[in-house]
C-alpha cells in the first residue's frame, strides 16, 4: 500500500512541476509605473488637457502677490507652457524661469527651458509652444521673481502631469 500512495505522491508531483514549468506568466508592461491620481515629486498625474498653479502672497506689503505657471494641450504632440510674474508694485526687475518637464520611469526628467526678464514693469507673462513625445506626462515648473530696490522676492508654482497621448 505504501509503495502505491509513493507511486501515486510521485506522478502527481511530477505532473504539478511540468504543468508550472510549461504555463507562461507575463508581466505587466507598466508594472511599478506611475498612474493616473498618482503623485510624483508633489505633482498628481491627471487625464486632464490642461493644469495650472497660481501662488499668492498672504503677507501685506508685498512686493510679489502671485506667480503662475499652466500647461496645456493643444493637440498633435504639441503643449503650450505659459507662465506669470504679477507683482502688486511696479518692480526693477521681474523675472520667469520655466522648464517643462516629462515624467520618466518614477522621475521628472527636463525637457525645455525658458527665460525671460523685464525692467521697470508690472507684469511678465510669457507662453511656449513645445513639440513633446506623447505617451508621457508632462507638467511646467516656474520660478517666479521679482525685485524692487534691494528686496527679491519669488514665488514656485508647479503645475500637475497631464497626460500627452
Amino acid at each position: 500500500m505504501k509503495k502505491g500512495l509513493k507511486k501515486i505522491l510521485g506522478f502527481f508531483l511530477a505532473t504539478c512541476m511540468l504543468v508550472g514549468m510549461s504555463m507562461t506568466t507575463y508581466a505587466s508592461e507598466n508594472e511599478n509605473q506611475p498612474e493616473a491620481g498618482d503623485i510624483v515629486d508633489g505633482s498628481m498625474l491627471i487625464k486632464e488637457d490642461y493644469s495650472e498653479s497660481i501662488l499668492y502672497n498672504p503677507a501685506r506689503g508685498n512686493i510679489l502677490n502671485r506667480g503662475a505657471a499652466r500647461i496645456s494641450e493643444i493637440g498633435s504632440g504639441q503643449i503650450n507652457a505659459y507662465g506669470a510674474v504679477m507683482p502688486a508694485v511696479k518692480c526693477d526687475t521681474l523675472r520667469l524661469e520655466m522648464t517643462v518637464q516629462r515624467l520618466v520611469g518614477g522621475s521628472w526628467a527636463n525637457v525645455k527651458s525658458y527665460s525671460d526678464i523685464s525692467y521697470n514693469a508690472s507684469l511678465l507673462a510669457k507662453s511656449y509652444n513645445c513639440s513633446v513625445t506623447k505617451g508621457y506626462y508632462y507638467r511646467v515648473k516656474a520660478a517666479c521673481i521679482a525685485t524692487k530696490g534691494g528686496t527679491t522676492e519669488t514665488q514656485m508654482p508647479v503645475t500637475n502631469g497631464i497626460w500627452i497621448g
